[in-house]
C-alpha cells in the first residue's frame, strides 16, 4: 500500500530527518542502527500510540541556552545548538513528547535546587517555542530567538514539589561504579577488575545491566574517551548519571502504552545501550549470541575473556536467590546499602549527605517513581 505524507514544511523536515540521522541523536534503544525513529512519516502511521523521548542533560542545556538569548552567529562551534533545535521541531512535528526528568534529577544533584527549579521554568519555555522557530534556527535561517516568541513559564515549581532527596536508582549504581575503580586501584588488571567486581555483586551487592555493560565497556580495548575522566568523587557522579539516564530508560520502555526514544550525544550511552537492550527482531537467544560476539570484540576472540565475563554473569543470574548471598540476608535493606558504600572507596569520607533522610526513603519504599516528571507542561500557553 502506497502512503502519502504532506507537512506544511515537508521539505524542510526532509532535510532535518537527514541530519538527525546523520547525528544520531534521535534513537530509538530497541533499534539503535535503524533509521525509522528520524522518519516524520511513521509517527502518522500509528496515531493511538504515544510517543516520548529522554533527553539526556547536555540536550537539555542546549535548549536552554537557546530560549535564554545566545546567538548563534557569535558562537563558533554552533552545529550542536542548530542540531538539537531540529530535534525539537522534529519532536513537536511528530508530537512526541520530551520529558527531561533524569536531566533536573542530574542538574539538582550538581547544582542545587534553586537553580535547578530556574532551569526547568526555562525547559518549560523551550519545550512550548513554536516548532517553526526551532526549524529555521537548525537550517541556519536564525541565529538568535526573539523574546517575544517565549512563553514565559513561572519559576518554583521544583521548590514546591515533594521530591525524593536521592533517586535510589544512582545510589546504588554509585556503589559499583566506586567498587570497580577500587578495585582497579589494587593494581589487578582489567579482566581481573571486572571478574572481582561480578564476585562482589554477588556476594555482597545487587546486579545492574546497565553498569555491568558500561564498566565492561569502559575497561574494554572498546573504552570510549571520557567514559570517566578520572577517579574524582565529581567524574564518578558523572559517570554514574550516565548509567542512572540508562537504567531509567530501560525502566520506562518497559511500559507497554508508551514507545520511548532517547536523545543523547554521548557516545558512551549509545554504546552501552547497545549492549543493554534487545532488539525488535531479536529472540533471547540471538540477543545472547550478539553480546557474545560484542564481548568478545571488546575483549579479544584470542582470549575469551569476553565470553568467560557472560558466562560469569549467567551464572550469577541464575543463583541470584541465594540465601547465602548477604544482600538477600539483609533482604536489601537501606541500613545496608548505606554501610557497605563507604566500604567501596576508602578515599572517600563522605559517600552520600543527608544519609538518614535517605535511609528513610527506602524504607518507605519511595523510588525514582515517586518523583517528579519533567515532561511537557499540560498548562502551556503556546501550543505548536
Amino acid at each position: 500500500m502506497e502512503m502519502f505524507f504532506t507537512h506544511e514544511r515537508l521539505d524542510d523536515f526532509l532535510i532535518i530527518e537527514e541530519k538527525l540521522k546523520q547525528k544520531g541523536i534521535l534513537l530509538d534503544p530497541q533499534d539503535i542502527h535503524s533509521d525509522h525513529s528520524t522518519r516524520l512519516i511513521n509517527y502518522s502511521i500509528e496515531p493511538n500510540k504515544k510517543f516520548k523521548c529522554l533527553l539526556d542533560r547536555n540536550v537539555v542545556s542546549y535548549l536552554i541556552s537557546l530560549v535564554n538569548g545566545l546567538d548563534l552567529s557569535s558562537v563558533k562551534e554552533a552545529g550542536c545548538y542548530r542540531e538539537v533545535a531540529g530535534l525539537q521541531a522534529f519532536l513537536s512535528a511528530a508530537n512526541i513528547e520530551s520529558e527531561a526528568c533524569m536531566a533536573y534529577h542530574e542538574y539538582i544533584d550538581v547544582n542545587g535546587i534553586d537553580k535547578a527549579d530556574n532551569e526547568l521554568a526555562s525547559f518549560r519555555t523551550a519545550d512550548n517555542l513554536n516548532a517553526n522557530i526551532y526549524l529555521d534556527i537548525a537550517l541556519g535561517k536564525l541565529n538568535v530567538i526573539s523574546s517575544s516568541d517565549l512563553s514565559v513559564f513561572e519559576k518554583g515549581e521544583l521548590l514546591g514539589a515533594q521530591l525524593p532527596e536521592r533517586l535510589a536508582l544512582f545510589e546504588k549504581n554509585i556503589v559499583i561504579v566506586k567498587k570497580a575503580l577500587t578495585l582497579k586501584e589494587q593494581g589487578l588488571t582489567n579482566y581481573q577488575t571486572m571478574l572481582e567486581l561480578v564476585d562482589w555483586l554477588y556476594s555482597d551487592y545487587f546486579f545492574s545491566a546497565p553498569a555491568f555493560h558500561f564498566l565492561s565497556l569502559y575497561f574494554s580495548t572498546e573504552k570510549v574517551s571520557g567514559m570517566i575522566k578520572s577517579k574524582s568523587l565529581k567524574e564518578v557522579r558523572n559517570a554514574t548519571w550516565d548509567i542512572t539516564y540508562l537504567q531509567q530508560l530501560a525502566k520506562v520502555c518497559q511500559h507497554d502504552d508508551e514507545i520511548w526514544l532517547f536523545s543523547t550525544f554521548d557516545k558512551a550511552i549509545k554504546k552501552t545501550a547497545d549492549l543493554l537492550f534487545v532488539r525488535y527482531d531479536e529472540l533471547e537467544d540471538d540477543y545472547f549470541n550478539r553480546l557474545e560476539q560484542s564481548y568478545s570484540t571488546m575483549w579479544g576472540k584470542k582470549n575469551g575473556y569476553g565470553r568467560k565475563l557472560l558466562s560469569k554473569l549467567a551464572q550469577f543470574a541464575e543463583r541470584g536467590d541465594n540465601p547465602d548471598r548477604k544482600v538477600n540476608i539483609h533482604k536489601g535493606s537501606a541500613d545496608y546499602q548505606l554501610n557497605i558504600s563507604p566500604l567501596c572507596h576508602p578515599l572517600e569520607k563522605v559517600v552520600f549527605t543527608n544519609l538518614c533522610h535517605f535511609s528513610k526513603l527506602v524504607k518507605t519504599g519511595m523510588t525514582y517513581d515517586n518523583s517528579i516528571r519533567f515532561s511537557r507542561s499540560s498548562k502551556s500557553t503556546s501550543r505548536r
